[in-house]
C-alpha cells in the first residue's frame, strides 16, 4: 500500500504570527515614505503660508513708505518699518531688525530699483523697497530629516502716487516724436528747480499712446482700457508705471458762451509797435511785435502769431480761444512764471504752441488737436484730444494746478510694482 505522510497544518495562532511580522516590515519600509509625504504636506504648507505672510508685510510696508513721499523720505523708511512690523509671521510680528527700508527711484523699462543716495539730490525720490527675512523659523516632520528650520526672505517696491493721471492728457491719443521729457514739480513751493523736482509728470490718453524717438517720462504711462502704449525706435526711460487706466478720463468741460459777451476785451490797446491787433474777430501779431494783456478774462475767434511775436501776460489771465489757435513766434510770455496765471481753453480743431521761450500755463482743449513745435520748457499742464511733440517738448506738470483743476484730497496714491 502507497504511504501517505500527512503535513500537520499550521494553527490559526501562527499564520497570524507570521502576517504580524510582515506587517511590522511593511511598516518600517514604508514609515520613510510616509513621514517625507507629512513632511510635505506640512512643513512644506507651512513655508508657503510663510512666504504669504512676509509677503502682505513688506508689500505693507512699501504702500505705507511710499504713501510719505515726496516729502519726507526719513518718513518714508519710518512709515515703511511701522507697517512692515504690525504684521505677522508665523508666531511673530516681524521685527524691525528683520526688516529693511530703502528710498530711491523706480525705472520701468529696465525695472530696476535705484536707492536714493545713487542719485540726484534735486529730484524727488518716487519709491520705497522693503525687503523681510525672518531666519531660524522651526518646522514639523522635517526635523526627522535633519531640516530643523526655514528662512524666509520676501522683497517689495512701491511707488509714491502712481496708478492715477495727474499730468499731461492726450484724449485719444499722442505723443509724436523727437525729444520728449516730461517731470513735475508744485509751484506752491517755489519755481522750478534743485530740490522742487517730482515724478508724477504723467502722459494719459483713453486711447493709445505712442513714442517714437528718445523718451524720459518722469511719471506714469497710462493708455484707455483695452489699449496700448508703444515705444517705436530710440530710447526710453519710464520713471514709473505703464498700464491700462482704470476707466475713461472726463476731461473739464470747455464752454466759451459766458466770455463770448462777458469780457476784457475793451481793455486792448495797441501792441508795442503801435498796431492794431484785432482781425476778423481775433488776434494777429508779426514781425516782433508785443501784445501786452492786464489780468483778466479774454475771447478771441482766433490767435494767429508770427514772426517772434509775442503776447505778455502780468497777471491771471484767461483766454478763450473759441476757433483755431497759433501761438508761433515768441509764443507766450507770462511774467509772473506760475502758470495758475494764464489758462488758456479752446474750442477749435488745432493749437499750435512753438517758439523757444518758456510757457508758463494750462491748456486746456479736450477737442483740440495740440502741436507742440521746436525747443521749449512747457510748465503747468495740458488737455487736448491729441498732443503731438516734435523737437525737443519738456513739459515740467505743476502739481498745484492740477490739483486745482481735479480736486486735491491731500491723499496719496502709491502702487505696487514688484
Amino acid at each position: 500500500m502507497p504511504r501517505f505522510q500527512l503535513k500537520r497544518r499550521a494553527s490559526s495562532g501562527q499564520a497570524k504570527e507570521r502576517r504580524r511580522g510582515v506587517t511590522a516590515v511593511m511598516v518600517l519600509v514604508i514609515l520613510p515614505v510616509l513621514l517625507g509625504m507629512a513632511a510635505l504636506a506640512v512643513d512644506v504648507g507651512f513655508i508657503y503660508n510663510l512666504r504669504a505672510q512676509m509677503q502682505d508685510a513688506v508689500d505693507a510696508g512699501a504702500l505705507a513708505g511710499a504713501s510719505a513721499l515726496p516729502d519726507s523720505e526719513a518718513e518714508g523708511e519710518a512709515r515703511g518699518l511701522e507697517y512692515a512690523s504690525k504684521n505677522y509671521v508665523g508666531k511673530e510680528m516681524l521685527a524691525p531688525e528683520e526688516t529693511e527700508v530703502i528710498v530711491g527711484y523706480w525705472e520701468h523699462n529696465t525695472r530696476t530699483f535705484y536707492p536714493a543716495s545713487s542719485a540726484d539730490d534735486d529730484v524727488y525720490p518716487n519709491a520705497v523697497r522693503v525687503v523681510g527675512r525672518k531666519a531660524r523659523i522651526g518646522l514639523f516632520f522635517a526635523r526627522i530629516f535633519g531640516i530643523g528650520a526655514t528662512e524666509v526672505a520676501r522683497e517689495a517696491i512701491a511707488l509714491s502716487d502712481s496708478g492715477r493721471c495727474r499730468g499731461v492728457w492726450g484724449m485719444i491719443g499722442g505723443f509724436g516724436s523727437g525729444t520728449i521729457e516730461t517731470d513735475s514739480y508744485d509751484s506752491r513751493l517755489g519755481p522750478y528747480g534743485p530740490g522742487n523736482i517730482g515724478e508724477n509728470g504723467d502722459i494719459c490718453s483713453n486711447g493709445d499712446v505712442g513714442f517714437v524717438g528718445n523718451v524720459t517720462i518722469r511719471g506714469d504711462v497710462m493708455c484707455g482700457p483695452g489699449h496700448t502704449v508703444d515705444m517705436a525706435g530710440g530710447s526710453g526711460e519710464i520713471w514709473g508705471t505703464v498700464s491700462e487706466l482704470p476707466r475713461q478720463l472726463e476731461p473739464p468741460v470747455v464752454d466759451a458762451s459766458e466770455a463770448r459777451f462777458n469780457n476784457n476785451n475793451d481793455t486792448i490797446t495797441l501792441t508795442d509797435l503801435g498796431n492794431d491787433p484785432w482781425q476778423s474777430g481775433g488776434i494777429n501779431l508779426t514781425s516782433y511785435d508785443n501784445l501786452t494783456l492786464e489780468p483778466g478774462t479774454y475771447y478771441f475767434e482766433s490767435v494767429d502769431m508770427t514772426g517772434q511775436s509775442t503776447i505778455t501776460v502780468t497777471g491771471p489771465t484767461i483766454i478763450y480761444v473759441d476757433g483755431d489757435a497759433r501761438f508761433a513766434g515768441g509764443a507766450l510770455m507770462n511774467v509772473t512764471q506760475d502758470p495758475a496765471d494764464l489758462t488758456i481753453y479752446c474750442t477749435g480743431t488745432e493749437i499750435k504752441l512753438a517758439g523757444h521761450s518758456g510757457f508758463h500755463g494750462v491748456v486746456i482743449a479736450p477737442n483740440t488737436d495740440v502741436e507742440l513745435v521746436g525747443d521749449a520748457d512747457y510748465f503747468g499742464t495740458i488737455i487736448a484730444r491729441t498732443i503731438d511733440m516734435s523737437g525737443t517738448s519738456i513739459i515740467h506738470v505743476d502739481e498745484a494746478v492740477v490739483a486745482d483743476l481735479f480736486g486735491d484730497d491731500g491723499a496719496n496714491a502709491p502702487t505696487l510694482v514688484r
